[in-house]
This record gives structure tokens, sequence and C-alpha cells, in this order.
């Protein structure tokens, strides 16, 4: 696994200085329209990801959620990396942070065979989360031209943030009411409408809720399972919170296909124990 941790250290800082330092330089010498733009990023980050998970003997195969065919890179490998090569480049206009997500499943994709989750996050804060079931949450900053290892994270039974995604036009009467509960308790809104910044944000304060629901346009929810909710389960189940779909646990869920979406909570405990209340867990 620490050759899988190297590459993704590599990765994320060949993706910091190609796109997020050089972007300018590369991207925006001439006027392209967004679409072309973003087409362009994802092509690009995809590269860099590919061209580093080559190099690992163990990787057998990798996809990204913008593809969702898997690209053979080492037949005799066991592993198979499944990854959000950048997580809503739209916000790039508006000057955010945003993130890579990677899911280590070996053999076959299923959440009984995650083996390591992590996510990068990229712009003005640069730093990285690796989680293996063996050593736990490993929170890393970029410092001195190197990552090093910072005081994990662990979250607390119960937080003030409340990141909620979703249309609130076409949120259910059950999540509405559920959202504005936790206002009325004093709960603060902070929602990127990335699901690396917003999950860093809950990890770092240590506490709160994220949510993306189903909503009356998306019953289903939105959230993938093997490129989103599974590896950020994963990471939040070490540092001891909860994911859950609304009433069962995500990583109890066995995806039908690569396409297959969620809905997704996760956080505390005790926020999370408040959704299953609202949901008839």
């Amino acid at each position: 696994m620490i050759e899988i941790f190297n590459a993704v250290s590599n990765i994320a800082v060949d993706i910091e200085k190609d796109i997020f330092n050089g972007l300018s330089d590369e991207f925006f010498d001439v006027k392209i329209e967004d679409d072309e733009l973003h087409s362009k990023i994802y092509t690009k980050c995809t590269q860099i990801i590919e061209t580093e998970l080559e190099k690992v003997r163990s990787v057998k195969g990798a996809l990204s959620k913008d593809k969702k065919q898997m690209c053979t890179i080492n037949p005799n490998g066991k592993y198979i990396v499944a990854y959000v090569s950048i997580d809503n480049v739209e916000l790039l206009d508006v000057d955010y942070s945003l993130g890579t997500i990677f899911c280590v499943y070996e053999n076959e994709i299923s959440p009984k065979n995650i083996k390591a989750s992590a996510y990068i996050t990229y712009g003005p804060t640069f730093q990285m989360v690796f989680a293996t079931q063996s050593e736990g949450v490993k929170f890393f900053s970029y410092e001195d031209s190197q990552f090093v290892q910072k005081e994990s994270f662990r979250l607390s039974s119960s937080g003030k943030i409340n990141s909620t995604g979703g249309d609130i036009a076409a949120w259910t009467s059950e999540h509405k009411d559920l959202m504005q509960s936790f206002f009325d308790s004093g709960y603060r809104l902070r929602f990127s409408d990335s699901l690396v910044l917003d999950t860093h944000q809950i990890l770092f304060k240590r506490g709160g809720i994220y949510s993306n629901p189903a909503t009356k346009n998306d019953p289903n929810g939105t959230m993938e399972l093997v490129f989103e909710c599974y590896p950020i389960s994963f990471i939040v189940e070490l540092a001891g919170g909860m994911a859950i779909d609304g009433k069962y646990r995500i990583l109890d869920i066995e995806s039908l296909n690569v396409h297959h979406k969620s809905p997704f909570y996760f956080g505390s405990t005790n926020e999370i124990q408040k959704v299953k209340l609202v949901f008839g867990a």
C-alpha cells in the first residue's frame, strides 16, 4: 500500500503544479468555452493519474467517474483504483479549492473489499487525507516541497456544521424539517458543492453533518457509490463518524453497477442518529 500512497502523493503534486499553478499558462492563453476548458482539465488530470498508477505493479486497473471504463494497467495486479479526477471543476471559476478522490478495492469493486481511500485538496489549501483499516485516517499538509503528517482527525459525537446540498425547491418535507431542526439548534451552513471540501471541513472541524439527499427530482440521490460514497464513508467511519443513505449504512450497500447513485448523509454520530430517526431506520 505504500506504493499506492506514494503514487497518490505524486499525483497530488503534479495536479497542483500543472493545473492550479500552471492553469493560466496552459489553458488561458486563448479564450475557450467553459465546457472545453473543463474537458481539457479532466483529460490532463486523468493522464497524470493513470501515468502514476502505471508505475504501481500491484494496481490491476483504474476507472474514473468521468468515463467509467476500466483501464487495465498490470494484469497480474490485485487492486482496482476508482477515482474522481477533479471534484466539481466548475468551482475553478470562483477560485475555490478543489479535490481528487481515490478508492482502492482488492480484486473486485465492493465496499467489503476497500483497502484504502484518499482525497486531496488543491489550491489555497493543499492537503491530503489517506486512510487504511490498519493505520486509520492520516492527515498530511504540503510544506517545504513534501507532505508532512499532522495530527490525525477524530470526529466528536456532535458538531455545529450543517453542509447540505441538493435542489432546495425539490427537498422532501422530511429533509427540509431535519435541516431546519439543525439550524434551529445553532448549526452553521457551510456548503461548497465540492464533496472533498465539504468532507474536509467536517473532519477538520471535528464534527457536523453533510447531506446530499434524495429529492423529488432525484429520488435515488445524485452521489455515486463507487466513486464518492464508498471512499468518503470509509474515511468518515475510520475517523469515528457514520455514513448512511438515510436509513442504511453506506458500506453495507452493494453497488448494482458503476453508475449506482445514492442519497448520502455522513458526519458525527449524534447527527446521523437524528437522520435515522427522521427516515425511520
